[in-house]
């Protein structure tokens, strides 16, 4: 895997398929592709797709490209994604990183030939289906567990867990048990324009944030760094000499290019029915919308540096009651990490190797708050 800065660099979400085999209830990618004239497989051809990536690479200046095997599952269409795979294969002046993005019930059964060629891999959680039935151990995560196995017995690729919070999420719970499995846990507030009840979710959000930092402050007080991407973060950027952004931390119209299988180019994968984060096509090429966060409401908080405006499709899609929601909940969190940086920074004297894993640029493969 090719290292490179941690916030600069081009990732192209390619949509395997729009098809999926779950039906996950805080999913904000799938939709009703008949209706919008969405097919379900690319009627692009992959050289095509190269070409534009080529460009796109040479356009920018840009050494390092991380194509996202995404959909829909991408795994539903092994074919597909051993297509690209072919096409990206020949000489470039930049590096190919290949990503899967998964909600990992495939991958025990994918050919070996993609697991071979996959550089690191995101698993999406289903937290509906962590606990069935009081069982120890449910045959979904039985499931999620025999993928890792897969992945790390071809070789020791990074392995990123995702968990969405939503209010059937107990994110202290999940976070300790996936973290035992993975080498990353990642979590993100259900990305939704409504929360039904928010003062109840606010409630508990709170609660389960502030239990799971009390224990990942007392795991580094122990010599165990947990890699939970959203502390880690916000701690870089505090030990780190960053400054004050001008465009969102997420990539958003500076380096995500979501590729649908019409070969429409957006910004974000979220509502892309509606075109309204669309940025080009793989014809055409694209244009990024051109951002300033210093003209937004994030402009003057003193949060900026931590939270690099968390989601631009968030402020584009959102109310601002529901800007100011998440904006509540994030900056819980980083009060209580400021609040503890004193004991932080004698952990990391303690600790030398701290540092570096703070500034671990896997840190880079999620987004860097909740």
């Amino acid at each position: 895997l090719q290292e490179h800065d941690w916030r600069k660099f081009m990732e192209y979400y390619v949509y395997i398929t729009n098809d999926c085999n779950m039906n996950c209830a805080y999913c904000s990618v799938l939709f009703d592709t008949q209706k919008y004239g969405v097919p379900i497989h690319p009627q692009y051809s992959f050289q095509d797709l190269e070409r534009f990536i080529t460009k796109t690479q040479a356009k920018l200046n840009d050494l390092v490209a991380d194509i996202y095997f995404f959909g829909g599952e991408p795994t539903v269409d092994c074919n597909c994604i051993k297509d690209l795979i072919a096409a990206m294969e020949g000489s470039h002046n930049y590096t190919v990183n290949f990503i899967m993005h998964t909600n990992g019930l495939l991958i025990p059964e994918i050919p070996q030939q993609i697991i071979e060629r996959t550089d690191i891999a995101l698993l999406s959680f289903n937290y509906e289906l962590i606990f069935q039935n009081n069982e120890l151990l449910s045959p979904y995560l039985g499931t999620m567990l025999r993928a890792i196995d897969r992945f790390k017995e071809t070789k020791p690729i990074p392995i990123i867990g995702r968990i969405t919070v939503s209010p059937k999420t107990s994110l202290f719970t999940e976070c300790c048990l996936i973290s035992n499995f993975v080498d990353y846990v990642y979590w993100q507030i259900d990305n939704c324009a409504e929360m039904p009840n928010y003062p109840l979710y606010q409630q508990q959000y709170k609660y389960e944030i502030g239990m799971l930092f009390k224990y990942w402050i007392e795991c580094l007080n122990k010599g165990l760094f947990l890699r939970f991407v959203p502390f880690i973060s916000a701690v870089r950027h505090q030990i780190a000499e960053v400054e004050t952004p001008s465009e969102f931390y997420c990539g958003y119209g500076r380096s995500m290019i979501y590729v649908q299988t019409n070969g429409k180019c957006y910004a974000c994968c979220d509502n892309v029915a509606t075109d309204s984060h669309l940025i080009g096509t793989i014809y055409s090429g694209v244009e990024f919308p051109e951002i300033d966060l210093s003209k937004t409401k994030c402009g003057n908080c003193s949060y900026i540096k931590l939270c690099g405006g968390r989601c631009g499709r968030m402020h584009k899609d959102f109310s601002e009651e529901r800007v100011s929601q998440y904006c509540d909940l994030n900056k819980y969190m980083f009060d209580l990490i400021q609040g503890t940086m004193p004991e932080i920074r004698m952990l990391i004297e303690k600790y030398p190797d701290y540092k570096e894993k703070f500034m671990d640029p896997m840190i880079a493969y999620t987004e860097y708050t909740a």
